[in-house]
């Protein structure tokens, strides 16, 4: 009876643990459209690598509220969801110039402007209009409440 009484805590451990560390995969998993901060990893009016930015470029979605970083300016705007289906509206940003970034930020916000859609696959989010993917993110923490 002790032998299956320890085989049994064990087991237990060994369950406690794989859930614990699973709870704290933060770049793998599902990851949810509002409540995630994403980082732009390709835009499709840019072959190849993107160029390097100042800063990174990122995507968030919270209640209504997008906002993030276009590489050199700060954006900020509304959208709207049905399903799968996404709207941004009235997207405006700072308006300093960055060498070598303005590519990537007005690529950005072609995409943005630009969508009606979106498809979240694992940790990859990306921006549609139709079945054409215009940006890609990928998921790079969540945002705490």
């Amino acid at each position: 009876m002790k032998k299956l009484s320890f085989a049994l805590s064990g087991m237990a451990v060994t369950l406690l643990m794989a859930a614990c560390s699973n709870s704290m995969n933060t770049t793998g998993g599902n990851h949810k459209l509002e409540g995630t901060s994403w980082k732009l990893t390709s835009l499709s009016s840019i072959t190849g690598d993107l160029p390097k930015t100042p800063k990174e470029v990122t995507l968030q979605l919270d209640t209504g509220r997008v906002y993030g970083s276009g590489g050199c300016n700060r954006y900020f705007g509304s959208y709207s969801l049905n399903g799968s289906s996404l709207k941004f509206n009235g997207v405006a940003s700072t308006k300093m110039f960055c060498q070598g970034a303005m590519e990537v930020e007005d690529g950005l916000m072609q995409s943005i402007n630009n969508t009606d859609g979106y498809f979240i696959q694992g940790k990859w989010l990306s921006l549609l209009k139709g079945a054409d993917t215009l940006a890609k993110f990928e998921a790079s923490r969540t945002i705490p409440k």
